[in-house]
């Protein structure tokens, strides 16, 4: 029986696309990370606006999807460090803006900047994240980057289980 169980086995191979996906389309600005919960903006603001921000102007880009309410949500955000670095995956090889190799999975669209602005300190120079080589770089706040912001998923509570008195 275990004999007739291997040739089984063998004759079927498990297919790699049956397990969930970890980013998921969700309209044609946002996509979902099921891993770390956030809904990031499918394009960096290069590839939006096709012009660099510095790291003012990228909060002020942010300000505005929110008035405009892209997505639907108006929470958007620059990202953390954690955050912004969990997008990285060194299996991964997406063009970028002047053919510089990206390290970001393909659902996200060819031709983004390297460098991304993250939420950072407030002195007069601002942390990016470089795609490219997974790291994070300290520069001047003025310097031209771009930003692919997100927002963190809104928990639920579970409405089946009672509630404590």
């Amino acid at each position: 029986m275990s004999e007739e169980l291997t040739q089984k086995s063998e004759q079927s191979p498990v297919k790699q696309d049956d397990k969930p996906k970890r980013f998921v389309e969700k309209g044609r600005d946002v996509i979902f990370d099921s891993k770390t919960r956030l809904y990031w903006m499918k394009k960096d603001s290069w590839q939006d606006k096709g012009k660099f921000f510095n790291w003012h102007e990228s909060v002020d880009y942010t300000d505005r999807k929110n008035m405009r309410r892209i997505g639907g949500y108006e929470d958007w955000r620059l990202p953390n460090e954690d955050e912004t670095a969990s997008l990285f995956d060194d299996a991964c090889e997406n063009p970028g803006k002047g053919g510089v190799i990206l390290h970001l999975d393909p659902i996200f669209p060819e031709g983004a900047f390297k460098t991304a602005w993250i939420a950072g300190d407030t002195s007069t120079r601002r942390p990016r994240f470089d795609y490219s080589e997974g790291k994070v770089v300290s520069v001047e706040e003025y310097s031209f980057g771009s930003v692919r912001i997100c927002r963190k998923d809104k928990v639920v509570k579970d409405q089946s289980r009672p509630r404590r008195k």
